[in-house]
């Protein structure tokens, strides 16, 4: 077996376990979405997509560069034994950020509450946005951005079934905290965000024993030289992330001012519930593939480099074009069979998302070019001007349409981030993907659709009904697949593994 064929192979069965661990995550994720739709008003969702885009953004800004890093290098001080100096360097980095970050965050909540709240103008804000939502949202921050940086060591040195397991365990356990909570103490935004930090800090405790971190952690090891090269490499990117962040996010802000929360609740429910399924998707592939492209990028064989994106990107495909297909067949019946009726009419937004999200994952492989040579300014340039396009977009257009227009915004700005990324990179790393590739998959995706709209005109809607569409739907799609020829070399494959069993 070929080098080449043997890398493939690693990266198609991390795939796999990981579209496993993000099919179980997705489908509690959907359910969440769903059960919040029924235990808060449109207005709280669109109170707690406030809070929550605000936290993730900072930690975005305060810690994201670390785990971009991180994932770059840890195979890197791997191959040369150094990791207690690595680990200790991350650890450090990873406490004074968050010593800085809750600093800022107590002396902000003391100056609302005490200087704020004697401004009538203010009063209104903070009967929302209590002291303690305050508080559980910077408990989340500290939890959440830890559980990233542990997370993104898992895959990067691939311990992928424990990351199936806290995957699945740490969806299952923020819900069902969510649904007692609420029925127990009152449906408050509150409890979103105590059990997503409870989770999210369980998460983090499982990840650093498996991966035994305190055993390398000796604060005296910490290195200025690794730390300038996790800061060379990440600093540029946190421009890049904040520039994403603005075209996933800083919609809900813009239909918060113009439209009222109402609105932006609506839209954030639908958009979520497209947009997390495709995050997710794009993360098992990458977390699949990642790890064995940057070793063999570390391990200096750069053409079998580009080889393994260039599979990559054809295994974003086959799970990312039948993804807008189906969005496209059965949003409004997803809509209205899962969320509460106030909710529904938001599912327009769901295919502009989808489409927008396909090529946001596209973009991922288009910039490894940049990524593995350590050249992220490009990056950041390419994803500012995809962010600043996209607010104009919405600061022109959802004044006069509403939130319809901040999804097709999202669809344009991501779009023209992967069109400026893609120029930029076409010549220094070819993807190598056959056009028959593509066709086999667009053909396979109509056969797809062909079978669900079919379907759709026969049965009523309700939850069995859309799982038998969906499931229908992807045995099409998979069947349509293997009589092309696409998938028959990893049918075959696995067919033989399961012969040996």
């Amino acid at each position: 077996m070929s080098e080449q064929t043997s890398k493939k192979g690693t990266m198609a069965k991390d795939t796999v376990v990981y579209m496993l661990a993000k099919g179980i995550e997705g489908g509690v994720g959907i359910l969440t979405i769903s059960i919040m739709s029924y235990l808060f008003l449109p207005e709280q969702m669109g109170q707690y997509s406030n809070v929550n885009i605000a936290v993730t953004t900072i930690a975005m800004f305060a810690i994201q560069w670390l785990v971009q890093s991180v994932l770059r290098y840890i195979n890197k001080y791997d191959i040369e034994n150094r990791q207690d100096v690595f680990y200790t360097t991350v650890f450090s980095a990873w406490l004074k950020v968050n010593i800085i970050v809750v600093f800022f965050g107590v002396a902000g909540l003391i100056f609302v509450n005490v200087v704020l709240s004697k401004f009538s103008m203010f009063r209104e804000f903070l009967e929302v946005y209590t002291p303690t939502v305050f508080f559980f949202a910077l408990l989340m921050f500290i939890a959440y951005n830890t559980a990233q940086l542990v997370i993104a060591m898992l895959a990067a040195t691939r311990k992928t079934k424990t990351n199936l397991f806290i995957s699945a365990f740490s969806v299952i356990g923020k819900i069902a905290l969510i649904y007692i909570l609420a029925l127990n103490y009152g449906k408050k935004i509150e409890w979103i965000f105590l059990s997503y930090a409870v989770f999210d800090g369980i998460t983090s405790i499982i990840g650093i024993f498996k991966l035994k971190i305190y055993k390398y952690i000796n604060i005296k090891n910490s290195s200025p030289e690794i730390l300038a090269n996790l800061k060379a490499y990440g600093i540029p990117l946190m421009g890049n992330l904040i520039a994403t962040s603005i075209l996933n996010k800083s919609d809900i802000y813009i239909i918060t001012g113009f439209r009222g929360e109402a609105e932006a609740g609506i839209y954030q429910t639908n958009y979520t519930i497209v947009a997390s399924a495709f995050t997710m998707l794009s993360a098992a592939v990458m977390r699949g593939s990642y790890p064995t492209i940057l070793r063999t990028w570390s391990e200096g064989k750069k053409e079998l480099s580009a080889s393994l994106v260039g599979e990559a990107v054809r295994m974003f495909l086959l799970i990312a074009v039948p993804a807008v297909f189906g969005v496209l067949c059965i949003s409004e019946t997803a809509a209205a069979v899962l969320f509460e009726s106030k909710y529904v009419e938001g599912h327009s937004v769901m295919v502009w998302v989808a489409v927008g999200m396909m090529f946001l994952g596209l973009t991922e492989y288009a910039i490894k070019p940049w990524e593995l040579n350590a050249n992220t300014k490009s990056i950041f340039y390419r994803s500012f001007i995809g962010g600043i396009v996209n607010i104009i977009v919405n600061v022109i257009f959802v004044p006069i349409f509403g939130y319809q227009a901040a999804a097709v915004s999202t669809f344009i700005g991501f779009f023209v981030y992967f069109l400026l990324a893609r120029a930029g990179t076409r010549g220094q790393m070819k993807w190598n993907v056959r056009p028959m590739v593509y066709i086999r998959i667009v053909v396979s995706a109509f056969i797809m659709s062909a079978f669900i709209i079919a379907v759709k005109a026969f049965i009523g809607t309700s939850f069995i009904s859309l799982c038998f569409m969906l499931a229908g739907g992807m045995l099409v799609y998979a069947l349509s697949l293997y009589f092309t020829g696409e998938i028959k070399s990893e049918v075959s494959k696995i067919l033989k593994i399961n012969n040996r069993l």
